[in-house]
């Protein structure tokens, strides 16, 4: 049978998932089409969310909104978590039209999302994130005391209501926002680095770009970088971000796909917001000062960086054992 020129590439065989996007359609300038694109696709997108919320800023300061500081504090939660989580369709785009392949072959080896797998990382999360919370809580009272005014919940500043709108939001946009960085930073970067070198070179730096290190170094990196680029004086929350980003980066290519990464990430920033909003620093979401990135609480002081590591590793051991006993598969079949 005669396949179109219009079908997607089939997932390789046999490769780690740091390779799954060296496809048969996969060409030298797919790379830095893909970022050609990606790039414009996203000033498209921030530009569009600029004007959305400055027309609902402008609503809010005029008075032209009912319950404006309300509707407004809602409104740029909801937009500074809608902007990371619509990272999805233009990860889609790249991988379904731009790299011509199955957009499953960016979930994992499978070719698909594997749902039970990452419900057993959800639960896994749990346990570490728990216990770094109250790590963070019982260290502030004797490392970190005094640097920071006590913080008045968002209920008795401005009442329930707006607390459970924020609540809401935050339920029904974080998982998508969460998946959404993990798909670009942990997917589309570590395949991307790993696509660079066709199959057919040889050479020392064809076996360096094949090794997983590369792709991992990159996944693990990038946003802690572009955060010390925008943060320079920040250093502890740049560290925090790269050694959670390399853990995370490393346990998608150990355990073939996004899962475990998604896992951690989700369970933190559902945690981490929901304290930020129950403190009543709402509008301080999506401006830089709290960090998107499933850090643990803490974040921006020596403590956070030492939680970060502490987090990261018992996750990553705990996920490494689990895999090894349900039998994860780290390669395509």
């Amino acid at each position: 049978m005669r396949t179109s020129v219009f079908a997607t590439a089939e997932i390789p065989s046999g490769e780690s998932y740091h390779t799954l996007a060296r496809t048969t359609r996969s060409r030298w300038w797919t790379p830095p089409l893909t970022l050609l694109v990606f790039a414009v696709l996203l000033s498209v997108l921030w530009m569009g969310m600029v004007l959305a919320i400055t027309i609902v800023s402008v609503m809010g300061g005029s008075g032209l909104a009912p319950e404006s500081m309300s509707v407004g504090a809602i409104a740029t939660l909801a937009f500074g978590l809608a902007s990371t989580a619509l990272l999805i369709p233009i990860v889609f785009f790249l991988v379904r039209v731009v790299q011509w392949r199955r957009f499953g072959s960016l979930m994992s080896v499978e070719g698909r999302l594997r749902w039970s797998w990452l419900g057993h990382c959800l639960a896994l999360a749990v346990g570490p994130v728990a216990l770094c919370l109250l790590l963070s809580w019982a260290l502030s009272d004797t490392l970190v005391a005094g640097t920071e005014p006590e913080a008045v919940s968002s209920v008795a500043l401005s009442g329930t209501g707006v607390f459970l709108g924020a609540l809401l939001v935050i339920v029904l946009v974080v998982p998508f926002q969460a998946a959404a960085e993990e798909m670009t930073l942990r997917g589309m970067v570590m395949q991307l680095i790993g696509s660079l070198v066709p199959r057919e070179s040889t050479g020392a730096t064809a076996r360096v770009l094949r090794s997983p290190w590369p792709g991992i170094l990159a996944a693990g990196t990038l946003f802690a970088c572009l955060y010390a680029a925008g943060h320079p004086g920040n250093v502890w929350t740049t560290a925090a971000l790269a050694v959670l980003g390399m853990a995370m980066a490393w346990l998608t290519w150990r355990t073939g796909g996004l899962e475990a990464a998604i896992g951690l990430h989700l369970v933190n920033s559902m945690v981490q917001y929901t304290l930020v909003v129950y403190d009543g620093r709402i509008d301080e979401i999506g401006t830089g000062a709290v960090v998107g990135a499933g850090l643990p609480a803490g974040a921006g002081t020596p403590v956070g960086l030492f939680l970060t590591v502490v987090q990261a590793g018992l996750f990553a051991l705990m996920v490494v054992v689990s895999a090894n006993r349900r039998g994860v598969r780290r390669v395509s079949p």
